[in-house]
């Protein structure tokens, strides 16, 4: 049955949102701010409201004359001197003020998206264009206040850590190392844009279809902004052709739909064009960390530090400040033995759409920083940096291993992994590798790094197992799957606990009238939390069975067996199906074959891993081919290899990206310029080399099935590998860092640069 479902996907035969044509549906086009800072001086559509096949435009004030409150963040945080943080009102139309380039100025609802579109440009809307700061450094450097409440433009500060160990160990250590690591905003880009559909029934009651992460937590936020009970609202995800984050948050045309569909009592449609996507859809990373590493004269690290300035854009989006501070901090140090880690963090707001988590969720950001810092204090101190690394390993008799920032890594054997890698990668053979490239007119380096995750997510996760009476088991989770194969994950571990054959079990997720109750994907938190709830339903379930089957069966239940859905008498042929009992499971308040349960537990997993990968850069144009990439992960028991092996190679492709083009710029007006995919460079399968991956599990005992997540550990410690491949490439041309994204005029005006003052003395 799930093999049939992921055929039918790679058939493109999947049912997406754009795919839903409700009978009478009406279109929704957004007026989007085209300056990132200016007061609206007027914002007149009478002229729209006129025009052919309009039924409704509205405004901020019409928002307001309906009850539909602002949007919010859900995850507040407390400065370091105890006050909360900054909170500016964020109106799903823009009120007196637009503070980004995109923001949602009026909704526009009309027959077709074209007379849409044709009405949104005939709105007479005049703008006073103020300073715009999109800059992260500059909005901390006071350049102008996004908020004039705020002429620092700082949201909070927050810091964590054993920050008296960090300081006495950087002002007695042997050797500092510091370096200043930026990583950009970068967009996700899934390849299924956003889209929503609005509707509502006689009774007043409004559903939301739309691609999501999960439906529960949107169903919250809509309620909240409707201003309307959360059992009036219904929210429905079909498939989801992507999302990395994006597409969990709760986003203004989620609103506007609903109180569209509302207002004129007929369904409302929108779906983002890859434009709009780039211009709303909330991005990732943006952070620059100025970071600093203490070492002992016998190459031990003593203590590591992260002064951050995280880039928050114009508003506080529903969990970003989580993402840029306890988020971060999960795996500061990662896989190492560091007895001082010190985090120091100050969100800035910006002229800039907010940002938010992006598979990893600041994870990539904490591990790349250190393993560049690495690989900078083994050159500096003229230290082979895989002995290095090796040296400061976490190591199994080390375990259960706590750190400064509160986490206790609950299993693995990284020098074990390391020791794989070294010999999967060929280490030894490197020298003559780069000499046949340099024998080509090329340079070439190797990129070493270690990675960790802290697996996460949200735990109100509830998981629901039922046996029909057709034959098949139900199981209905509040996680979504969003193109990962969740559901045949979910159900092989219900049929494993069931003893039935996974063909069986039909999963059924995305809608939160069957489930009420799911922090819906994300923190990689499919096994630890879902799958470990869906096993512990299946028992629950089998054991109310097993006793409905006793008392069928007229037999005390210690004389009854159970294999491949059947109950039997022992020393019997008299048996009874998991069916036959659900057919006659008639008791429909207190039903025998269905059990619900709520996680509980421990949520966290640490998997683990080490990536080789080899790079060759042509200096004549300076451009970068990831050659060759090897790596080893530990991901406790792996339930789907070819699934989670793809996992693995999307978010090293992902990495790749990130290393080598993706970057959202914007000039000095706050206009984007990387707004597409001519701008902006997307990995593309010539820049994926052959991936040699493979897993050396030890089990979670955090667990109920001894599994660990996969889906952001790729991404993780990808970043940081490619960063260090062609740092390595390009040392031996006197370069030691260059920022993201290494694109090849970078590259090459680094390299013009570095040959410059050579070709001076020769």
């Amino acid at each position: 049955m799930h093999l049939a479902d992921t055929e039918r996907l790679l058939r493109g035969e999947g049912r997406y949102v754009d795919d839903r044509m409700p009978e009478g549906a009406a279109s929704l086009v957004v007026l989007r701010s085209p300056a990132a800072h200016a007061r609206i001086r007027r914002l007149d559509t009478t002229a729209a409201r006129c025009m052919s096949g309009v039924s409704l435009v509205l405004t901020a004030t019409d928002l307001d004359r309906a009850g539909v409150g602002p949007l919010a963040c859900r995850t507040p945080v407390t400065s370091e001197n105890g006050e909360p943080m900054a909170e500016p009102r964020r109106p799903v139309l823009a009120e007196d003020e637009v503070k980004y380039v995109g923001q949602p100025i009026a909704a526009i609802v009309a027959e077709t998206p074209a007379q849409a579109i044709d009405a949104a440009e005939a709105i007479d809307l005049d703008l006073d264009t103020l300073r715009a700061v999109t800059d992260p450094e500059q909005a901390a450097a006071g350049a102008g206040p996004v908020w004039p409440e705020l002429a620092d433009n700082t949201a909070f500060t927050w810091v964590k850590g054993n920050r008296d160990v960090a300081d006495r160990a950087f002002e007695t250590a042997a050797h500092v190392v510091e370096l200043t690591v930026r990583h950009p905003r970068v967009a996700p880009a899934p390849l299924e844009p956003r889209g929503a559909i609005g509707a509502v029934d006689a009774a007043g009651r409004l559903t939301l279809w739309t691609p999501s992460q999960g439906v529960v937590s949107l169903r919250t936020a809509m309620a909240r902004c409707l201003g309307q009970p959360e059992s009036a609202i219904r929210v429905v995800s079909d498939d989801v052709g992507g999302s990395f984050a994006v597409k969990i948050w709760p986003y203004p045309e989620h609103v506007l739909v609903l109180a569209a569909a509302r207002a004129l009592g007929r369904p409302v449609r929108w779906v983002a064009s890859r434009s709009e996507s780039f211009l709303g859809d909330a991005p990732g990373r943006a952070r620059i960390d100025r970071a600093r590493l203490a070492l002992a004269a016998d190459g031990r690290f003593l203590a590591f530090a992260i002064d951050t300035l995280a880039d928050m854009g114009a508003f506080l989006n529903a969990v970003a400040p989580s993402i840029v501070t306890t988020g971060a901090v999960r795996v500061l140090g990662h896989v190492y033995r560091i007895e001082g880690l010190d985090y120091r963090v100050r969100a800035v707001f910006t002229n800039a759409v907010p940002t938010d988590a992006y598979r990893g969720a600041g994870k990539p950001e904490t591990v790349a920083t250190l393993e560049r810092l690495i690989d900078v204090a083994a050159r500096r101190l003229g230290r082979d940096r895989w002995d290095l690394r090796r040296q400061n390993l976490v190591r199994p008799e080390d375990l259960p291993y706590a750190t400064p920032m509160g986490e206790i890594f609950d299993g693995g054997d990284v020098p074990a992994l390391a020791g794989v890698l070294e010999d999967a990668a060929d280490f030894r053979g490197f020298n003559e590798r780069r000499a046949a490239s340099l024998a080509c007119g090329r340079l070439r380096g190797l990129g070493l790094t270690f990675h960790l995750h802290a697996t996460g997510g949200s735990t109100a996760e509830r998981s629901e197992v039922r046996a029909l009476h057709d034959g098949t088991v139900r199981v209905r989770t509040g996680t979504q799957d969003g193109g990962q194969g969740h559901r045949r994950v979910l159900a092989r571990v219900a049929a494993e606990a069931l003893d039935l054959s996974e063909t069986r079990v039909r999963v059924e997720q995305g809608d939160s009238d069957v489930l009420n109750t799911g922090g819906g994907t994300g923190g990689s938190c499919l096994l630890p939390i879902a799958a470990t709830t869906v096993h512990r339903a299946a028992e629950a379930m089998l054991e109310r069975a097993h006793a409905l089957a006793g008392e069928v069966l007229e037999a005390a239940t210690g004389d009854l067996t159970y294999a491949g859905g059947t109950f039997t008498i022992k020393g019997t042929d008299r048996r009874l199906t998991l069916w036959e009992l659900a057919a006659s499971d008639v008791d429909e308040e207190e039903p025998a074959c269905i059990a619900q349960r709520d996680f509980e537990g421990t949520h966290t997993t640490f998997p683990n891993g080490g990536y080789a990968a080899e790079v060759e850069i042509d200096p004549a144009t300076g451009g970068i081919e990831v050659v060759a990439w090897t790596g080893v992960d530990d991901l406790g028991r792996v339930l789907d290899p070819p699934g989670a092996e793809g996992q693995v190679h999307g978010g090293i492709a992902q990495s790749i990206g990130e290393v080598l083009g993706e970057a959202l710029v914007y000039d000095d007006q706050g206009q984007l310029i990387t707004g597409s995919f001519h701008d902006y460079p997307m990995p593309r399968a010539l820049d994926v080399p052959q991936l040699h991956t493979g897993f050396r599990g030890t089990p979670s005992p955090n667990t109920h099935i001894g599994a660990k997540g996969v889906g952001e550990l790729s991404s993780i410690g990808g970043v940081a590998c490619v960063l260090n491949a062609v740092h390595d490439a390009l040392a031996s041309e006197g370069i030691e860092h260059l920022d993201r994204p290494l694109t090849p005029l970078r590259v090459w005006e680094a390299l013009q640069v570095a040959a410059g003052p050579r070709r001076s003395t020769s």
